[in-house]
């Protein structure tokens, strides 16, 4: 049995919203799954159902507010609140490409602060169904790297 470990980190990375690329002003990004559960109903023929389970997603993070740009983060939010927007995230750009993309369901996001600070604002955008994955490095290939 071989043993594989990896120790993945954020950055240099993207999401691009649509067209537009917003990785510069987001200090954190996450894909988070929800599950909701309910008990099976047991019935003669099996009495003892596993529960039924339904996941969700969401694209959540911080970005550093950049309401004075115009076509900015902040404002790309608060122009297109409500809208379904193709997104693709790539944690980090480099040589295993691995990327997440589907669409969201944008909302705007918080504006304003603390003044004189640089200020940040979360979001949390519903995901359509489950994310799509691309790239990635094949298991064998970073087992011989660790064998190496």
């Amino acid at each position: 049995m071989s043993s594989v470990f990896a120790d993945s980190r954020l950055g240099p990375g993207t999401l691009t919203l649509g067209s537009a690329e917003y990785g510069q002003q987001l200090t954190n990004v996450v894909l988070t799954p929800s599950v909701d559960s309910t008990d099976g109903t047991p019935t003669l023929a099996n009495p003892t159902p596993l529960p039924e389970q339904k996941e969700t997603w969401a694209l959540e993070g911080s970005a550093i507010q950049d309401f004075e740009l115009q076509t900015g983060f902040v404002n790309y939010c608060f122009d297109h609140a409500g809208e379904t927007i193709a997104f693709v995230w790539t944690p980090v750009t480099g040589a295993t490409n691995v990327s997440y993309s589907g669409d969201c369901l944008v909302s705007s996001i918080p504006i304003g602060g603390d003044a004189g600070v640089q200020i940040t604002a979360d979001f949390s955008f519903p995901v359509d169904g489950k994310p799509t994955r691309a790239g990635g490095t094949p298991l064998e290939a970073s087992s011989a790297k660790a064998k190496a």
